[in-house]
């Protein structure tokens, strides 16, 4: 018999839906769908990847599993709790065990840091580590993503589109969360 496992992140018929101001004398225009009806179970270990059309809800679908934003209907839950259930500390530590790479990397990576220390933030924020254990976790990630060692030193203006997203990945995997969201990652990388 197999084992029964509980989903890291399960949907349940998730909505968000959006009210459209009808500008300053009207009331409102309607209401926009954004996600309409989701229901996913992505089990620890895997891959799942969210498919479709410009506009069709996917980075909303992503915004209500990191919690930025709250479902209009349905239910969230990550390791079998709800996400509205979740006290303050139940919140972070939920959002040490997550990790996001979103399309564009330039308007997340702090243009005055180095890409050491970009890449180590999150570790550093969530663990107890020594300087050397950082040093080491850098190094490997960085080659994780084919970049070299030594672009530790530099700083994200320097790099190409495609090498600036490898370092938010590098940043992602930093905490070896349990659920990474990556919103449309590899157009600016993946033909490099």
């Amino acid at each position: 018999m197999a084992e029964v496992t509980t989903p890291v992140i399960e949907l349940s018929e998730v909505r968000q839906h959006y009210q459209v101001g009808g500008g300053l004398l009207r009331r409102n225009r309607g209401l926009v769908k954004a996600v309409d009806g989701v229901s996913l179970n992505i089990p620890e270990g895997t891959t799942y990847g969210l498919v479709g059309e410009s506009g069709s809800g996917k980075t909303t679908t992503a915004r209500m599993i990191l919690m930025v934003e709250s479902p209009t209907e349905g239910e969230v839950k990550y390791m079998g709790q709800s996400l509205s259930d979740f006290s303050n500390s139940d919140r972070r530590a939920f959002q040490s065990s997550i990790a996001a790479v979103f399309q564009d990397p330039w308007s997340s990576l702090n243009p005055k840091m180095k890409v050491g220390s970009i890449v180590s933030e999150p570790l550093t924020a969530h663990q107890d580590v020594t300087k050397k254990e950082r040093d080491e976790r850098i190094k490997e990630l960085l080659e994780v993503v084919g970049l070299r060692a030594n672009h530790a030193e530099r700083y994200p203006h320097e790099f190409s589109g495609g090498q600036r997203q490898r370092i938010a990945i590098a940043r992602a995997l930093s905490t070896q969360p349990k659920l990474i969201v990556l919103d449309e990652p590899y157009p600016h990388w993946m033909y490099q």
